[in-house]
């Protein structure tokens, strides 16, 4: 027996701790223990062929194996401006940057069978048996063994089915593995960017960055971060999810976090970087520091820049650019100053549209956290009712909203039913007295005689039970 993987569980184990223990969120590692000899006889004659050896020890070792790891939300994956760096010919490289990428790695001794391309004519039997599957990555795409490229160390390909094309990963398995580990598990869509006819390429200028990111990703410390420029860093690393990372802006001016934002900025490759997640890192440490530049968003002439370079960026969604302005006015510009804008410009949108849709209301004003937008909404609402509940929910009804809703019109009622619902399930219900309760309880039932669809029975039903719960505890 060879022993290529005689380490590979311990080596993972400390890719895993490594990862944990740097505050990487979610991740996820879990293995099974090898498969028997007369299970690893079992597969191969239902495949009629003996395994490579390499295949065999390794599901041997360990029948299955799933490490999964996401990055922080809104983390920015590039060199900063003082990891610059020049290739073997002395010439500055371009700044790196990656985007849609995931951790995600492993194997599956139940998943080793035959694998037909869709795009292929398969109508011979070599064909039929050239390709073995090892996993399956998050997008259904298979790892595969290519039979044809070596019956004892066969190349790993991944193929990519929404292209109908193979990448070339790696010359063997071990080899797969060893890259992999190296990684830490990285998952790229885009694999043939970082590959070549060897597979992937660990020296090519993505893949460098990655490992200089990640160690410094594993290696930085909030406590290290002793300087506004370094407290940034380290937050384009790790997000602005942990109420630490907060606190320690608040040592600092608001004005002189959103300048230090801003040089950042200009010293990256922003039309790379999504603006939303820029938007965040500003909107979430800087606030009303940066209301001066958010103000300068509604202005037509720097409104048209940025969606200009929203557009040009693969990752923004259309309308993206309206979204995010109206999530940094709910937290850089004093409330009724941010709310004007924003509701202005949903009024100027439902006039060009010839309506207003709940769920674009709820995307532009759902931060605002305001009851004011209960009252404003009012006269707004129309089917469906889905967005306009949502928004009901975030904007924290009063009492008196939520009893005026429910003594309203159907729509009006449907809203503030589900509106309850949702915030039973995910949004602390408001404090009131017993007696709002007990009104509001008694509007639902009255609801409950009024209602035709059994669907809309259902929801006050449950919305009544589970108030009543609450009452009990």
């Amino acid at each position: 027996m060879t022993v290529h993987f005689a380490q590979t569980l311990e080596k993972l184990e400390q890719v895993v701790d490594r990862l944990r223990q740097s505050g990487m969120p979610d991740v996820v590692y879990q293995w099974t223990e090898g498969i028997s000899t007369g299970e690893l006889t079992e597969l191969e004659e239902r495949l009629q062929m003996h395994l490579p050896a390499s295949l065999s020890e390794l599901i041997k070792r360990c029948g299955s194996l799933n490490l999964l790891w996401c990055l922080p939300q809104h983390c920015i994956v590039a060199d900063g401006p003082e990891c610059s760096y020049k290739n073997s010919n002395d010439l500055e490289q371009e700044q790196c940057i990656l985007d849609d990428i995931t951790g995600e790695f492993g194997w599956n001794h139940e998943y080793i069978g035959y694998f037909t391309s869709y795009g292929e004519d398969t109508d011979s039997a070599a064909d039929e048996q050239r390709y073995l599957i090892l996993n399956y990555n998050g997008a259904g795409d298979p790892i595969l063994l290519d039979m044809a490229t070596s019956a004892t160390e066969p190349a790993v390909f991944c193929y990519h089915h929404e292209l109908d094309q193979f990448t070339l990963l790696a010359e063997n398995l071990p080899a797969y593995i060893d890259t992999m580990l190296t990684l830490h598990g990285l998952w790229l869509w885009d694999w043939f960017k970082v590959a070549d006819e060897h597979g992937i390429q660990l020296n090519s200028p993505p893949l460098q960055m990655w490992q200089r990111w990640l160690n410094m990703f594993c290696t930085m410390k909030l406590e290290d971060a002793q300087s506004l420029e370094t407290l940034i860093h380290y937050t384009t690393m790790h997000g602005v999810d942990y109420p630490a990372v907060l606190q320690a802006f608040q040592a600092y001016d608001p004005k002189d976090i959103f300048l230090a934002w801003e040089q950042h900025w200009q010293n990256i490759q922003h039309s790379q970087v999504p603006f939303s997640t820029w938007a965040v890192l500003v909107g979430e440490t800087a606030g009303i520091g940066a209301a001066d530049w958010v103000r300068s968003l509604w202005e037509p002439e720097t409104a048209q820049a940025w969606t200009s370079l929203a557009q040009n960026n693969t990752l923004h969604a259309k309308g993206a650019f309206a979204s995010t302005r109206a999530y940094l006015s709910a937290r850089c510009l004093p409330e009724q100053e941010g709310l004007v804008c924003v509701c202005n410009h949903l009024l100027q949108h439902s006039v060009a549209e010839d309506k207003l849709e709940g769920y674009t209301a709820n995307g532009q004003l759902q931060h605002f956290r305001s009851p004011q937008i209960i009252n404003w909404m009012r006269d707004k609402v129309n089917h469906p009712v889905d967005g306009w509940a949502i928004l009901f929910a975030h904007s924290r009804p009063t009492a008196e909203q939520l009893i005026e809703w429910l003594s309203d019109s159907e729509l009006h009622q449907k809203i503030a039913t589900e509106a309850l619902d949702i915030m039973i399930h995910r949004d602390p219900l408001p404090a009131l007295e017993a007696d709002a309760w007990a009104n509001i309880s008694d509007l639902l039932l009255a609801s409950l005689q009024l209602v035709m669809l059994k669907k809309d029975k259902r929801r006050i039903e449950a919305v009544l039970k589970q108030l009543s719960d609450l009452e009990l505890r």
